[in-house]
């Protein structure tokens, strides 16, 4: 049953071709099995009294990234292409960091005074590839239309997995005004 053996691995690489189908599969799935596997790969954080809000770290394996893929996917997309997919894009973990906007930080912020480390055994390991992605909200702006509101950003992070072991691992963020949010994983739990 596929319920008891997601995660029941820890973190490999590089996957499997029948660790590739599983993930498509369960990434098919669409329901809530789907989505309890996904937030096991995330942390969630409190508002700041001041300062921005560093809402969410995800830190998904090359197994979690098939799975996120697959759920996307909702016509023409087959087990078969999932494997060919995951062939071309290689291993990675992403790491994304979701800051919101506060009372006390606001547009203008820039997400490069942002300070974002992912820990290994004492190590900071570099990532490959580092972009950012605004968050909007869309409001009503009368007479039927609507404009878009930056709520906040995305940092993401990309790392290579040959510089990542089965153990304890943290993000650690630290904000422009001085706040550090610690996000920790065990990928020796997570698959």
């Amino acid at each position: 049953m596929l319920v008891g053996t997601f995660g029941a691995f820890g973190y490999d690489t590089p996957l499997s071709d029948e660790a590739v189908r599983e993930a498509y599969f369960l990434g098919q799935r669409h329901d809530e099995i789907t989505a309890h596997l996904l937030e096991t790969y995330r942390r969630y954080f409190s508002v700041p009294k001041s300062g921005p809000h560093v809402h969410a770290v995800e830190l998904f394996t090359p197994y979690a990234l098939e799975v996120e893929d697959a759920s996307k996917r909702v016509t023409n997309y087959s087990a078969q292409q999932a494997e060919r997919d995951y062939r071309i894009r290689g291993d990675f973990v992403r790491v994304a960091v979701h800051i919101r906007f506060t009372s006390t930080y606001g547009p203008g912020g820039d997400w490069r005074a942002f300070q974002i480390s992912l820990k290994q055994g004492g190590k900071t390991l570099e990532p490959r590839n580092v972009k950012s992605e605004n968050t909007n909200m869309s409001l009503p702006a009368g007479r039927g239309g609507s404009r878009s509101h930056q709520t906040g950003f995305i940092v993401w992070l990309e790392y290579e997995t040959s510089n990542l072991a089965s153990d304890e691992t943290t993000v650690e963020i630290d904000t422009p005004d001085g706040q550090q949010v610690v996000a920790s994983f065990d990928l020796s739990r997570l698959r």
